[in-house]
């Protein structure tokens, strides 16, 4: 887990406890590939630049609320809540922008902008890491 709940609070996330830990699990399920698995081995907790640390759990918590009101916390689910226009006996409904125009690869937008500042989203040659 790369957020407890206690950091979350922290970092101004607004659900409580019991809906925290399935949305958090989530969370880290769409911005781990983007992060190449970073903290798959390496210990959050231990890292030396907190400047990272503080951007990847931030953007965990923001990815978190912006799912928590959405409804959807997995890419498949917003898909299937992405109704942007409905259409009942020639009368059609449409709400404009849709969840998904918040999105990318099932990210909150304003989650990867905290992520692309951390460095994690950034490829090229791998360089040895001080610890």
């Amino acid at each position: 887990m790369l957020l407890s709940f206690a950091d979350y609070q922290k970092m101004g996330g607004t659900l409580l406890e019991p809906d925290f830990e399935k949305l958090e699990s989530d969370a880290e399920d769409v911005i781990n590939p983007l992060i190449n698995f970073f903290y798959l081995h390496k210990d959050i907790d231990t890292d030396m630049d907190k400047e990272r640390v503080w951007l990847v759990q931030k953007a965990i918590t923001l990815q978190i609320d912006f799912t928590s009101r959405l409804g959807s916390s997995t890419p498949d689910e917003m898909a299937k809540n992405d109704v942007k226009s409905v259409n009942v006996d020639g009368t059609s409904v449409s709400t404009g922008l849709s969840p998904l125009s918040f999105t990318q690869h099932g990210v909150y937008t304003v989650a990867l902008d905290y992520l692309y500042q951390s460095g994690l989203l950034f490829r090229g040659v791998r360089h040895a890491e001080t610890t």
